[in-house]
């Protein structure tokens, strides 16, 4: 099957593609939606499936319009990957399915399947997951190296669950002086209105690539796995995990669903329990390694890689062709 995968981000990049390829198929990348270039393209290499994803930077309306159109035109199948519902539904997912006109919906969030379905759409629920060629140990390197570190985006409005991660996770360690580093976008303009607590500079990084994520994990000794809901799990659950990262998450019900706290990572409800959390496992190198191992473990070989993502979306989508 030929597959036509249009995304620029490297986390998509490293995702999906690759898993379509460990699954036979010929992969096609284009990292922006020009016309002239989908009009070359396309009568010659006629894709069995393109394959969409998230809201990057690459989605401006005038590029979803000409998708739209030459989804169209040529009588293209196309799936797209709805990865930021349920918080951006409204604005990000039923705008880009609107315009580029999908034929099968996959979505981060289970809850989201029948309002797509209720649409008219094929819809279909696919978590997210972690590529072993990609997501795995990295040389630890020294301005990586912290007792604590926290990758990820700070919110604008916290107007979700991540606002309780933070509250949990974040605000008793920075308040009492760990050490803990921070890397990502938006931290240097954090509302403690809003959020209910401050970070000082001095544990800020950053911005961080996301090629250069894994040696996060491979040097810092606990990784804070920030949740956006809790009935879905973040990509970065995944990939910390699949780099053999020590992950420390809040106790939501799509964590205790998936993983055993205490064998495949830790977890925590409370500031006083990951104050407790902290100071226990710091002292436990063995301890953090066997867990970190295990949580490996449970994500490359239990139907958590984008290999798996993969033949999901190349079974469900062969359907309708009979193959």
């Amino acid at each position: 099957m030929k597959i036509l995968f249009i995304d620029v981000d490297p986390q998509y990049l490293l995702g999906l593609p690759p898993g379509f390829e460990k699954n036979g198929c010929e992969v096609k990348i284009l990292t922006n939606i020009v016309e002239e270039e989908l009009e070359q393209l396309l009568p010659e290499y006629h894709p069995d499936l393109v394959v969409t994803t998230g809201w990057t930077k690459i989605h401006t309306d005038s590029r979803l319009k000409i998708l739209g159109d030459m989804v169209e035109k040529y009588q293209l199948t196309h799936a797209y990957w709805a990865t930021e519902d349920p918080r951006w539904t409204d604005d990000w997912s039923l705008p880009y399915i609107k315009a580029t006109k999908p034929e099968y919906i996959f979505t981060i969030d289970r809850e989201s399947v029948s309002f797509y379905q209720q649409l008219g759409f094929k819809a279909y629920y696919l978590p997210w997951a972690c590529n072993p060629e990609f997501h795995r140990p990295a040389e630890p390197m020294e301005k990586y190296k912290c007792d604590i570190a926290l990758v990820a985006t700070a919110g604008i409005t916290w107007s979700s669950y991540r606002r309780d991660s933070a509250q949990i996770l974040l605000k008793p360690l920075v308040e009492r002086g760990y050490d803990v580093s921070i890397w990502g976008k938006r931290w240097e303009n954090l509302d403690p209105d809003i959020v209910g607590f401050n970070v000082d500079s001095r544990h800020l990084r950053g911005k961080l690539s996301y090629q250069e994520t894994n040696h996060v994990y491979s040097s810092a000794k606990i990784i804070l796995g920030f949740q956006n809901v809790t009935t879905e799990l973040t990509s970065r659950t995944y990939e910390v995990m699949g780099a053999r990262g020590f992950l420390l998450a809040p106790a939501t019900s799509a964590v205790l669903e998936k993983f055993k706290p205490g064998k495949h990572l830790a977890v925590t409800q409370s500031e006083d329990e990951t104050l407790r959390m902290v100071d226990y496992y710091l002292n436990q190198e063995e301890k953090r390694k066997e867990i970190a191992l295990n949580g490996q473990r449970e994500v490359y070989f239990y139907h958590n890689t984008y290999n798996d993502r993969a033949a999901q979306i190349l079974k469900l989508t062969s359907l309708r062709r009979g193959k």
